[in-house]
């Protein structure tokens, strides 16, 4: 079998990248990358849903009247003129209750979150 190779670039710790650009935003939505909810914006989350539970605002339970799960991520839009550093190139990562693979960890200066992104919308600026 021929060695071949893949056009893929190389994300090393430290380097810098950009989101791709999107090609029509009409029709292609913005690249988002997720992070892991803090124990306080869990606990947030907990007393707002208590809160308009016993206010009637929403059920306790779903459609299929199973309870409803607590989120452990939110969804951030990547900033498509932004730069972001690397702070692990590879990663297997819990979404949510199931693990996400073929993803990047990088720094959002902005926020100063840590935020998990797949590997295909990030392009290198510099090594």
């Amino acid at each position: 079998m021929k060695n071949i190779k893949n056009e893929t670039q190389k994300f090393r710790k430290g380097c810098l990248v950009k989101t791709v650009p999107v090609e029509n935003p009409k029709w292609n939505p913005p690249i988002k990358g997720f992070y892991h909810l803090t124990e306080d914006e869990i606990r947030e989350h907990k007393d707002e849903e208590r809160r308009a539970i016993k206010a009637g605002e929403i059920n306790w339970h779903d459609c299929a009247g199973e309870p409803r799960l607590t989120p452990k991520h939110a969804w951030q839009t990547l900033n498509p003129t932004m730069i972001y550093q690397v702070l692990r190139a590879r990663c297997r990562v819990e979404c949510g209750y199931h693990m996400q693979s073929g993803q990047v960890k990088i720094l959002d200066t902005e926020s100063g979150r840590e935020i998990y992104c797949d590997r295909d919308a990030l392009v290198v600026v510099v090594e």
